[in-house]
């Protein structure tokens, strides 16, 4: 792996988009696996050496002196003894899991069980408490935790709400009750803009960047449908998109209008209409775009070169983890 020096040490290759980073916040540094890449040895940004150096060793080994030596290369074995390692690459596998899991109806990937990523992050993160920048890195995941509906699952989920318990009891945490989801709280309306009528001047379809909406809001591997409608003298945008497992706010730009995107329609897509000017009409083809984001989680942005492939791989890379045994407990169950 080659090593880097300026404001900080910089080990192997940082995944090169966010949506592909499992990340974990270590003392003095941070790690990040590419989930696409499938190595076991992360890459580490190491800012604060004299705190990395603690438990460096414990993920690099004999390699930890000459990455905080002057070292511009050094091997790492991918396999071995590496039970801190292999723990940290959990939690940041679920810390991704949590931010980019691409649920989606349309392409066959399940939603996750946010009960048990929460359960099995406290765990994990209990086994690598010393490498993390947060000295309440464990309280704070019990806080999060809500009891597991294990009726109907594999018999390790037992296990795993046995093991949290024994934890929360350890560390003095009261678990949480379950939540009880309000739809009441999104700006969702039942009913929609179905059979409004109109005549349709122009339509198109928009990739949704991930990055602009939090998980699970809108389906990964749905489009946002778009049409320019003459309606009743006037010209409207209307703006539709495939919701995911966890209702939101979200709203749509195309050019310099925005259409909040409140309304669930009869086939349970999340829709809006907002008027526009007739120049929309002259706008070139490439300016046709509708980005939808979520307003307060991300500023509007076209997507970058390369984004859809990525997409469809890391889709590919959810569906096939799935069931598996190598996957976490999080996405094995997903469901």
């Amino acid at each position: 792996m080659k090593v880097s020096r300026s404001v900080e040490v910089v080990v192997g290759d940082w995944p090169a988009s966010p949506e592909v980073a499992a990340v974990v916040e270590a003392a003095g540094a941070v790690l990040a696996w590419d989930v696409l890449g499938g190595g076991a040895v992360p890459a580490a940004r190491v800012h604060d050496p004299v705190r990395a150096a603690e438990w460096l060793w414990e993920v690099y080994g004999d390699a930890a002196d000459a990455i905080l030596g002057d070292a511009d290369d050094v091997d790492v074995p991918d396999v071995g003894d590496w039970q801190v390692r292999d723990a940290c690459r959990v939690v940041a596998q679920l810390n991704w899991a949590e931010a980019w899991w691409p649920a989606s109806a349309v392409a066959g990937v399940p939603a996750l069980d946010s009960g048990v990523l929460g359960a099995e992050r406290a765990v994990a993160v209990s086994t690598v408490e010393h490498v993390l920048d947060d000295p309440d890195a464990v309280e704070r995941a019990l806080a999060s935790v809500v009891p597991l509906d294990v009726a109907a699952s594999d018999p390790g989920l037992a296990a795993l709400a046995g093991r949290v318990a024994a934890l929360a009891d350890d560390y003095g945490v009261v678990l949480a009750p379950a939540a009880v989801p309000d739809r009441s709280e999104f700006a969702l309306a039942a009913g929609g803009a179905d059979g409004v009528g109109g005549v349709t001047v122009l339509s198109g379809v928009s990739t949704v960047d991930w990055a602009l909406v939090p998980q699970g809001v809108v389906d990964a591997a749905a489009p946002a449908e778009w049409a320019v409608v003459r309606r009743q003298g006037s010209t409207v945008l209307d703006v539709s998109v495939a919701a995911g497992p966890r209702p939101g706010r979200l709203a749509a730009r195309m050019g310099e209008v925005d259409v909040a995107l409140d309304v669930v329609d009869g086939l349970g897509r999340i829709t809006g209409s907002a008027p526009v000017p007739p120049a929309v009409l002259l706008l070139p083809p490439d300016r046709r775009v509708v980005t939808v984001y979520a307003p307060g989680f991300a500023v509007p942005a076209l997507p970058e070169p390369g984004a859809e492939a990525r997409r469809a791989a890391i889709i590919e890379y959810a569906r096939s983890r799935v069931g598996s045994p190598g996957a976490t407990a999080t996405e094995r169950t997903a469901r």
